[in-house]
């Protein structure tokens, strides 16, 4: 199978992954689904956004690489237009649903709205030391603040670091170190950088496929052993909690970096041993692939803020009305606005 197919796979992936986190959030909204059930299949959306993390370090690393005299300015631009236009459209179209709801003035804080600018925010109501919620609300964009400071992370440590295999331990000390910090003191760049491996786990990926062409449990060890460590580490103070939830620090932590592992295993093991079925499972999800960071960001406060379906007398009249909203505004917004964005903005 050739580079640019595997490139278009992971393009796929993270189409999928999109689509699963809507999906769970629209299960979530449905009365009569059984509750057993929706939790068996839909809770895991947190684990997608850990392949979001694992793809975007391959995606960037992958990028740069093919422009080595990229400047950092360029490559800030690059990062700026791609995360950012499409998340201000989304910070509008949740102060637009808020406006119509009127509940604007209840909800709307120049704090909140401000440190969402600044990419500040985290899911606050399930660990302790954030600083800022998602933008009124829009929960998906807790994951967007780790993705922007990964990708100022990455430029001065792709350049500082030695081009061997053994730098990913440079990135494992400083997250061993973050996530230490962060048990004894609850602060959010701590978290940032304890989740710095997992993103750079992805770039390691990458840097393999591109030297060797494969991946083996041989010449991945590195990656495996820092994530091994750093899920080890996490553990620890579920250990030692009175009361283990599933969705809330501390066990949340470890969940994430067992996530990224198991991730990465089951990943290498459909990659030796190619099953026929994942090309066809593929497919229908690269067809996602194009608008699926639009479908990630905007389909929270449609489908939980604006309440379409409470205006029609038969609920899913609503329901497909804000599907095809999603779809809709993801649409242009990638597929239109943004290719506009990129020739202006260079």
């Amino acid at each position: 199978m050739s580079n640019k197919s595997h490139l278009k796979n992971l393009d796929a992936l993270r189409g999928a992954a999109a689509f699963y986190v809507a999906l769970a959030h629209f299960i979530d909204g449905l009365k009569f689904f059984p509750h057993s059930l929706q939790t068996l299949c839909f809770s895991f959306g947190q684990e997608a956004v850990m392949l979001f993390f694992l793809l975007s370090g391959f995606v960037i690393y992958w990028s740069v690489e093919q422009s080595p005299n990229l400047s950092f300015k360029s490559y800030l631009i690059k990062r700026f237009r791609r995360i950012y236009i499409p998340f201000f459209i989304a910070l509008l179209v949740s102060i637009t649903i808020f406006y119509l709801n009127g509940s604007l003035a209840d909800k709307f804080s120049w704090k909140n709205f401000l440190g969402n600018v600044f990419m500040l925010q985290d899911f606050a109501s399930v660990k302790p030391g954030t600083l800022v919620k998602p933008f009124l609300g829009n929960d998906p964009l807790w994951s967007l603040s780790y993705e922007w400071w990964f990708y100022l992370l990455f430029f001065p440590a792709y350049k500082l670091l030695p081009k061997t295999s053994n730098r990913i331990y440079f990135i494992l000390i400083l997250s061993i170190i973050s996530l230490g910090v962060y048990q004894f003191i609850p602060n959010q760049p701590a978290l940032w950088l304890s989740y710095f491996i997992i993103w750079w786990a992805g770039l390691e990926l990458a840097e393999i496929y591109k030297s060797q062409g494969k991946f083996t449990w041989q010449n991945c060890t590195s990656i495996f052993l820092s994530l091994l460590v750093m899920l080890s580490l996490s553990l620890m103070p579920v250990l030692y909690t009175k009361e283990i939830r599933f969705g809330y620090y501390p066990f949340l932590i470890f969940r994430h970096f067992f996530a990224a592992f198991l991730l990465l295993s089951f990943g290498l093991i459909v990659f030796q041993k190619k099953f026929w079925f994942m090309e066809k499972f593929l497919a229908v999800f690269a067809l996602i692939a194009p608008i699926s960071y639009g479908l990630y960001i905007f389909h929270y406060p449609i489908l939980k803020h604006s309440h379409l379906e409470q205006y029609f007398s038969h609920v899913w009249l609503g329901y497909i009305l804000e599907v095809g909203l999603i779809i809709g505004l993801a649409y242009v917004v990638e597929l239109k606005i943004q290719p506009w964005i990129y020739k202006w903005l260079k």
